[in-house]
């Protein structure tokens, strides 16, 4: 019997991440298929263009919506501010070297059809929404341990800014200079050394 279309579906955007991800846009459906264990047709079936798999296949994953508010309001008040911030910093630092790959090359490859465009856009939106969102949820958060006496006021809008444009910018240069296969430990000593940098300016005395 055929496998569930669910279960292949997942099989093929798995397959073509891997693919897109190490050969760009020149990647042909047919060695995407080949690794799926699909026939081309089938992807075709699927996805009616190679640019739809691409958007499909490159989506980011996970919902931050819900992640970032679960984290910190799981740690208001109870744990280290400092080590709250690390952990979130690294997720973002993960969240950001699964992204940047997938932006460079959707900004490089023009979409075929008004609607592949109109799906684009409306992507951009949204990814430009959530991380507006995130950043006022770290200035929540963070006003919030103000209120607890733990962290001293300032502009925290501006603090979650410069603490997420700076994660943002360590991840795309570790893209660029080829540095995105760095372990989780070197990852996390930069966020650490960001972190104990903010705290200059934020902590108690």
């Amino acid at each position: 019997m055929p496998r569930p279309v669910s279960i292949q579906d997942d099989v093929i955007l798995r397959a073509a991440r891997e693919i897109f991800l190490e050969k760009g846009w020149d990647a042909t459906t047919s060695e995407i298929a080949a690794k799926a264990g699909v026939s081309n047709g089938i992807i075709f079936k699927r996805f009616k263009t190679k640019q739809a798999l691409f958007q499909s296949a490159m989506q980011e994953q996970g919902n931050w919506g819900q992640t970032i508010p679960a984290l910190l309001d799981a740690s208001l008040g109870k744990r280290d501010v400092q080590e709250t911030l690390i952990e979130l910093g690294v997720f973002f630092v993960e969240k950001f070297l699964f992204i940047i790959p997938t932006l460079m090359m959707s900004w490089s490859n023009k979409p075929e059809t008004p609607d592949e465009t109109e799906q684009a856009v409306a992507a951009s939106k949204e990814r430009a929404t959530r991380a507006l969102q995130a950043v006022k949820t770290i200035a929540a958060h963070l006003q919030a341990e103000h209120r607890l006496g733990r962290i001293q006021h300032t502009d925290f809008e501006v603090v979650a800014q410069a603490f997420v444009g700076a994660l943002w910018h360590h991840a795309f240069l570790q893209v660029m200079l080829g540095g995105s296969t760095a372990g989780p430990t070197e990852q996390r000593r930069y966020v650490t050394r960001l972190v104990r940098a903010l705290w200059l300016g934020i902590g108690t005395r």
